[in-house]
């Protein structure tokens, strides 16, 4: 069936625009069986109940990109926020967990009170990220911006600090059942527009059981959007005394299996995850093997070590346009309840969760032709 004729190019409908589940009627029971049009924001109510859950927000999970570590103590920070160092970076993560040693805490502390007192006296000519940060065009006016602590005490601390409502959010390190009631205790001095990324790197994440409960706790501890749960992949091999193997993508290791667990057990319930860091520098071919994986998981983001590895991430999150094409002719408002395009079956009603995303993930990094798109782009 050629369906060219019938179904044009879709505009752009990022998931962070999309209404929620009380704006909607709810018809799911009759979906399948149904063939008349469909609305374009009629498929909301099949997305998973994490996507009502979380507050229509500016950014969207993909937007996180290549995320890069950044120590505390590094003076280059307002640099990079700014875009005069690493122009194409999407997302950075300020840290004073493991890149800061002990004795250079209160000297990491102190460098990013001065920085955000600089950022504070250039705000208006630094302003939020752009939805639209399609890296073959021009990049947001600067990348989103977390800070990791070191513990839930300070991040209490670090909620006291003056212009900490300029950055975006945090990253909490080893969030486990046992940790989840502290760093919830320390969240709640914090703005409700932070966005949260817990990370999942303790050995508790090795237990299927602890797992369900902390998805479901993750529901209702925080005030703030839980914006993505970070695999912290360094962590879990040291749980197995294990180091990541340097001629293997992980998802050849045990961590590789945990990774597969972590997204049955939390996407299910609406969350996104990000990809463990690739921290072989020598190895451009086998990183780009695993971001492939990452890709197709649909994980959000991928840490990166090296400024090297940044236009590789954006690089593999490219939407090519024929899987652009099938996503928006699963989204059409006159799509049928099945129909064949590019020699592929589709199915609206179990594939629109899949559509919305590719979509989300084209408008963030844009598209690669890859010769089999039946229209011409108009990104």
């Amino acid at each position: 069936m050629n369906t060219s004729s019938a179904i044009e190019r879709l505009p752009f409908i990022p998931l962070f625009m999309m209404p929620t589940m009380s704006d909607i009627t709810n018809n799911e029971s009759a979906t399948y069986l149904d063939t008349q049009s469909y609305d374009t924001l009629s498929y909301a109510h099949l997305i998973t109940e994490r996507h009502a859950m979380v507050r229509p927000h500016t950014h969207h999970p993909y937007q996180l990109g290549a995320s890069l570590y950044m120590p505390a103590t590094r003076q280059d920070i307002w640099q990079v926020i700014k875009r005069d160092k690493l122009p194409t970076i999407n997302s950075i993560i300020i840290c004073l967990e493991d890149a800061v040693s002990h004795e250079d805490v209160e000297l990491a502390l102190e460098r990013l009170r001065t920085l955000l007192g600089t950022w504070a006296e250039h705000v208006n000519s630094i302003n939020d990220p752009s939805r639209a940060a399609a890296i073959h065009a021009q990049h947001p006016t600067r990348p989103l911006v977390f800070i990791r602590p070191r513990s839930p005490m300070m991040l209490q601390q670090l909620a006291d600090y003056a212009h900490i409502d300029l950055i975006d959010g945090f990253v909490m390190p080893k969030v486990d059942m046992y940790s989840l009631s502290n760093w919830r205790m320390a969240c709640q001095n914090l703005s409700v527009d932070h966005l949260l990324m817990p990370t999942l790197e303790t050995a508790a994440l090795f237990n299927p059981h602890h797992n369900q409960e902390l998805a479901i706790a993750f529901k209702e501890a925080f005030s703030q959007p839980v914006f993505a749960l970070r695999i912290g992949g360094n962590d879990l091999f040291a749980a197995l005394r294990l180091r990541r193997p340097k001629n293997s993508i992980v998802y050849d290791t045990p961590i590789g299996t945990l990774a597969y667990q972590l997204l049955g057990c939390f996407v299910p319930h609406g969350f996104y995850l990000t990809a463990p860091v690739f921290e072989y520098l020598d190895q451009p071919t086998l990183f780009m093997q695993e971001l492939n994986h990452d890709v197709s998981l649909g994980l959000v983001g991928k840490t990166v070590i090296h400024p090297s590895q940044i236009a590789l991430v954006q690089q593999a999150y490219c939407v090519p346009l024929s899987t652009l094409d099938e996503a928006q002719a699963i989204l059409h408002s006159e799509a049928k309840a099945v129909f064949k395009y590019n020699n592929t079956m589709l199915e609206p009603a179990t594939h629109r969760a899949w559509a919305t995303e590719i979509v989300n993930r084209a408008e963030a990094f844009g598209t690669i032709d890859d010769g089999h798109s039946q229209y011409s782009s108009r990104m």
